[in-house]
């Protein structure tokens, strides 16, 4: 026969307050989080969370060490200092929680919160209704109360021995996390996580900061696996999560010892913009925990770099600010060693931002070079490859130079930005200054003028051997932006001299050839 209980949960009154600004109005992910923070702490292996919006119910169920009525007791106890043990009994990790005050951060969320337990080894199963309703008003804001009766039963049964699990219900879910699972995406902008839905939020939210392996082949899952005795599997929905990270370029990472605090990082860059734009930056972590939002550090502050949002990963802090977390744990307090570390990271940041703008912008000054467009410098296409391999030589790439002939369709010059290794054909037909024009293929000789002015008589000519020459020192030449454009006219206007006989044959060789060279510009 069940053996019913009342117990009382106890809020010392001088965190109230505090517990109201930080923990109680935190959004749904968050208070969802700390639920299965506690099943981490209490060596559970495997935590499932099934939402039912239909039933109004949201339930968490964990495989951990389970509670007896006594730890119950002592659970629902809530005095704002840190409890226990920081290493779990039966793995030995790393506590997530330090001040007993999680589970408080669920409550304004349904009408009642139902815990049903038992531990190893206990022939003892309970079941406990908390009243949430009673501590919080429908808004979320928390009553002026210092404590709530919990009724609840407790069975007995031989055969539950060997059974050890946690199973939390929340019953009657309020206003105020309907209006999370009902709100319509916050933007139109495809590229951030608040243009999904609720559930896709949720699941983005809890794989930031919940205690995840990195998915399998990350190429940071072995440089950042949390050094844990036993690590823990969560399912949302009957579908595993795994840390949110970046796949890409490994560019840098190093264990670090910064004013006391220990750590590692890991920076990694897809060679492009970072999608979803939530991604962008580094999380820090903390006992395989994420803090806060991802962060640039300022390093983005006062000058704006314009390949910072290239750049992804993660930041694991492994000893010296395990005092310096807030209550609600999504931040540090801003010590004087957290700053300086802050200060490193940024510097870190903006070296490899440098970095990726020298690379990407050399590289696509050679490609465009080569392959045509707009805003081609007017120069030898040799010349411009030598200035922007002497570019990335200077950011540590080698260069590997092949004389034979190439066949099929590789590129002149081929950059493995991976390997840091520039590959040039030297004698690539492509590698060479030429034109077409009325069906003739003519070289293209870049030479300077000697000195004096240069007129737009001077500009191009055709020499002996039809082949053009072109005055890098004409000024219309000297326009980063229409000097190839300007040149390209200037060649068609010299040629159509040379070629027609009339001015309506000029005229007709002008306007075709204008048209074929630009129109796709």
């Amino acid at each position: 026969m069940a053996e019913q209980f009342t117990s009382q949960i106890t809020v010392d009154k001088n965190i109230v307050s505090l517990l109201s600004r930080f923990t109680y109005e935190r959004s749904f992910p968050y208070a969802l989080r700390e639920v299965v923070s506690n099943a981490y702490d209490a060596d559970a292996t495997t935590a499932r969370i099934a939402i039912d919006l239909k039933k109004e119910e949201v339930l968490i169920i964990d495989d951990g060490n389970g509670m007896t009525k006594e730890e119950f007791d002592f659970y629902l106890r809530i005095a704002g200092q840190k409890r226990g043990k920081r290493e779990t009994p039966k793995f030995g990790r790393k506590r997530i929680g330090q001040f007993g005050v999680g589970f408080l951060a669920i409550l304004p969320f349904c009408e009642t919160l139902q815990i049903l337990s038992t531990a190893e080894n206990s022939e003892e199963i309970f079941t406990a209704n908390i009243p949430a309703s009673k501590f919080f008003k429908q808004d979320g804001k928390a009553i002026d109360v210092g404590e709530i009766t919990v009724p609840g039963k407790i069975e007995r049964n031989p055969r539950l021995k060997s059974d050890h699990y946690t199973q939390i219900r929340l019953l009657n879910i309020t206003d105020l996390a309907k209006r999370y699972f009902h709100q319509k995406p916050l933007t139109d902008k495809k590229d951030w996580i608040a243009s999904r839905s609720a559930m896709e939020r949720l699941k983005w939210e809890m794989q930031e900061d919940l205690p995840l392996s990195f998915p399998d082949g990350s190429k940071i899952n072995e440089i950042l696996t949390y050094p844990e005795p036993v690590s823990m599997e969560i399912y949302l929905q009957d579908e595993k999560l795994f840390r949110n990270c970046c796949e890409g370029q490994l560019l840098d990472s190093r264990e670090l010892t910064v004013e006391g605090i220990r750590l590692r990082y890991a920076i990694i860059t897809p060679w492009k913009a970072v999608k979803p734009d939530n991604l962008q930056g580094l999380k820090l972590r903390l006992n395989n925990v994420g803090v806060g939002p991802r962060t640039l550090f300022d390093a983005d502050r006062p000058r704006k770099f314009s390949r910072m949002h290239w750049l992804s990963g993660e930041v694991q802090v492994l000893s010296g600010l395990d005092s310096a977390i807030t209550l609600s744990r999504d931040a540090f307090v801003a010590v004087p060693e957290y700053e300086v570390m802050s200060r490193r990271l940024a510097e870190i940041l903006i070296e490899w931002a440098y970095y990726l703008e020298a690379v990407d912008v050399a590289s696509r000054d050679m490609t465009k070079q080569l392959r045509g467009g707009k805003q081609i410098t007017v120069a030898p296409k040799k010349e411009i490859v030598e200035k922007n391999i002497k570019t990335l030589v200077a950011r540590g790439f080698t260069v590997r130079r092949v004389d034979k002939k190439v066949e099929g369709s590789a590129q002149p010059v081929y950059i493995d930005k991976r390997k840091k290794e520039i590959v040039v054909y030297s004698e690539h037909p492509e590698l060479e200054d030429s034109i077409s024009i009325a069906d003739k293929k003519r070289r293209i000789f870049y030479i300077p003028a000697s000195s004096g002015k240069t007129s737009y008589e001077d500009a191009c000519r055709v020499n002996d051997k039809g082949d053009l020459e072109i005055n890098t020192q004409y000024p219309l030449f000297k326009s980063k932006r229409y000097g190839d454009l300007f040149k390209k006219i200037y060649i068609i206007a010299v040629l159509a001299r040379r070629e027609c006989s009339s001015a309506e044959d000029m005229y007709k060789f002008i306007l075709s050839h204008i048209d074929k060279e630009f129109r796709n510009f």
